[in-house]
């Protein structure tokens, strides 16, 4: 899922949706989905991605668990986050841990999960 959230808005970027999940809850103008084509790769709910940031050496690595579109077009994506060994070694301490080991992140708190643009509108 290279560049998904940080393309640059001047570059044409194919997308389509994929087949609809249903709409919001409390809010009917937001229709959610299965899946979306994104620069010619579809994705799909549930997906571990890769999303890449320049200037970083490693990606970071997560999970899509919503994808949907508001009334106004704007386009989401929520995603869980793994995590690597280094950035949550203060959790794990005393665990043996290989270092290309990704842990998945659990619970409710900041950082865990995030809501992203799809960036393409």
């Amino acid at each position: 899922m290279s560049n998904l959230i940080d393309k640059d808005e001047s570059d044409e970027v194919e997308f389509f949706w994929g087949a609809k999940r249903g709409r919001g809850g409390q809010n009917k103008e937001v229709q959610f989905y299965e899946s979306f084509t994104y620069d010619g790769v579809e994705y799909f709910l549930y997906d571990s991605v890769f999303l890449f940031k320049e200037g970083e050496a490693e990606p970071y690595v997560g999970k899509i668990i919503k994808i949907w579109q508001h009334s106004n077009k704007s386009r989401k994506v929520k995603v869980l986050w793994f995590f690597y060994p280094w950035e949550i070694s203060t959790y794990i301490s005393d665990e043996n841990v290989l270092e290309n080991e990704l842990f998945l992140a659990t619970g409710d708190g900041k950082g865990l999960a995030n809501v992203n643009p799809l960036g393409c509108y």
